[in-house]
């Protein structure tokens, strides 16, 4: 079970702390020589001891090294050694110096068999019909009846215990359900052992929606789609690949939040001295819904702090209320993960920031992308692209904007989240949903999202109609477009390497490879032959050919000619 970091100061708070390492402290006696424990007394002794007892200390240990010495000088006088007890001696110095021989002492039960070790690669030790191992039995004479009617009698006792035993236990838990059962009226909340994973857990059987059109590749490191009305993996990328997950932990966060608190989204929460603490962590960097100590907001104006903007102190306020303090809430965190199935996750914080030991995989965000998108108020909230929250609570009047790009642009966008660590390090979990088919698409670590996420779902409808964030945002702007130059490199001619060494083009959802494509770029490319509209086809003579929006490509394998 995970357990949580200790406090990292030793300040007192209204609330426990667990979210930083803990600080050792450094001992008295190491800065201060004039505090040390004289010489002859135990470190750890008493000023409230009588001073009696501790000036007895030193007495008590010489006469103990006393004793000890007596005991070591007669320990060397040379000892005269029982007739009986030399026999023993140079019986077994006699069976070890007869490697592969069975020793049994004449008149007596066999009191050991030994067969020297030898290094089975080599050369076995074995005489034939005699099992190499090692055995030791009582020594002495035979057992009597009654020890043995003892030790038959404890055997039994033994085995009817673990056949009581064993099905109580299995019962308790079972490690391939992942998850333990609940107690009415006992604590529940404890996470289920860490990463118990079923012995499936990472088998997909992938359903693809278009098989008109490859799989497009992707610039991400890892990727998911999933169908969420049939439960179909679509597509699949590295979709285990442990990966930090950034802000789409919120997801999590937002959707505890709201359950837990029975959807009750009005409730008044002050931010207090523990809360303001804990923000005042975070990294100078951070993001930030912008509350301050003595605010009074409703829960769902730091869901929309949350989700819009990314607000981390909007995720510790809520796990605070919600969880009680940070670790309780991280630790249900984890809990849900679990029971969604989600092996491949475990948090540390409520908001994403890096931690070490905060991870997902590209499959397990999609569960949570369905759980989360599963929750009606998180789901509307997460799909707005605006909100105003009026003035008062301490706090002056606020407009946010969702900061969601994608859902300015691409069409279905319903919600979903993104995380952001520079622009190598791009992450989103999307909710789309067109003519009532409802998609959830992931993708990890890119540095062209809109790319990645835009050749998922058009595969996943099957619908290559071309739209673009550089076409969309010259009608009206999308938020944070000078981040991405107003995805002024978006368009139709680009491409994306696929693992056969050809070219994926996102403008027709076709890819082209091997001698097509060296015959493609050498005559002229697509001022000649224009994208590609169809797969590339094999025949039985050795022949491929694939067609362009002008012409057709053929070529003869077995003779290295196209035409």
């Amino acid at each position: 079970m995970y357990k949580p970091p200790l406090p990292e100061n030793d300040e007192p708070y209204d609330i426990p702390q667990y979210s930083y390492p803990a600080r050792r402290r450094k001992s008295v006696h190491a800065d201060m020589p004039h505090r040390r424990a004289p010489e002859g007394y135990r470190s750890d002794e008493k000023p409230g001891e009588p001073k009696i007892k501790r000036a007895s200390l030193l007495r008590e240990q010489q006469e103990k090294k006393a004793q000890l010495d007596a005991r070591r000088v007669e320990a060397a006088q040379p000892q005269k050694l029982d007739e009986r007890e030399v026999s023993r001696k140079r019986t077994r110095q006699a069976a070890r110096s007869e490697a592969g021989k069975i020793l049994i002492t004449p008149g007596r039960r066999p009191t050991s068999v030994y067969i020297p070790r030898v290094n089975s690669r080599t050369q076995e030790s074995r005489q034939p019909g005699v099992q190499s191992r090692r055995i030791w039995s009582r020594r002495g004479q035979p057992r009597s009846i009654l020890s043995r009617k003892q030790a038959i009698t404890g055997v039994s006792l033994l085995v009817v215990m673990l056949v009581l035993f064993i099905p109580i236990a299995l019962t308790r838990h079972n490690p391939a359900s992942g998850f333990t059962p609940t107690t009415p009226g006992a604590d529940n909340t404890q996470p289920p052992a860490f990463n118990e994973q079923p012995a499936a857990a990472h088998e997909l059987v992938i359903l693809p929606q278009d098989t008109n059109h490859p799989a497009p590749p992707v610039f991400a490191a890892s990727a998911y789609l999933l169908d969420v009305d049939t439960g179909n993996t679509l597509y699949a990328y590295h979709p285990f690949q442990r990966l930090p997950l950034l802000s789409t932990t919120k997801l999590m966060t937002a959707a505890l939040a709201i359950e837990q608190d029975g959807n009750n989204l009005n409730q008044r929460i002050t931010i207090t001295d523990a809360m303001s603490r804990d923000i005042s962590r975070l990294s100078p960097d951070s993001a930030l819904f912008g509350i301050k100590k003595g605010e009074i907001y409703t829960l769902r104006d730091l869901l929309y702090g949350l989700l819009f903007v990314s607000g981390n102190d909007a995720a510790i306020a809520i796990a605070d209320v919600v969880g009680g303090n940070l670790q309780h809430f991280v630790d249900e965190m984890n809990l849900k993960a679990q029971q969604l199935g989600m092996y491949d996750t475990h948090f540390m914080n409520p908001h994403g920031l890096l931690e070490t030991g905060q991870y997902s995989c590209a499959h397990d965000l999609a569960i949570l992308g369905q759980y989360a998108m599963g929750v009606p108020a998180l789901h509307q909230i997460s799909g707005q692209m605006a909100y105003h929250i009026p003035r008062g609570g301490n706090h002056p009047e606020r407009f946010l904007v969702n900061e969601n790009q994608f859902l300015w642009w691409y069409p279905g966008v319903d919600g979903g989240k993104t995380g952001y660590d520079g622009q190598s390090d791009y992450i989103q979990v999307m909710s789309v949903t067109r003519n009532h088919h409802h998609l959830i698409g992931v993708v990890m670590q890119t540095n062209n999202w809109w790319t990645d996420m835009r050749d998922l779902m058009n595969w996943g409808f099957d619908s290559f109609t071309w739209i673009s964030p550089r076409d969309v945002d010259a009608q009206h702007a999308i938020p944070y477009d000078y981040l991405w130059n107003f995805f002024a490199k978006d368009t139709k001619e680009n491409t994306v390497p696929t693992a056969d060494k050809g070219r994926y083009y996102q403008y027709t959802g076709y890819s082209i490879s091997g001698p097509i494509m060296v015959y493609f770029d050498t005559h002229g490319g697509l001022k000649t032959f224009g994208f590609p509209i169809k797969m590339m086809t094999v025949s039985a003579a050795s022949l491929i050919s694939q067609q362009f929006e002008h012409s057709t490509i053929q070529c003869n394998l077995s003779t290295n000619q196209c035409q």
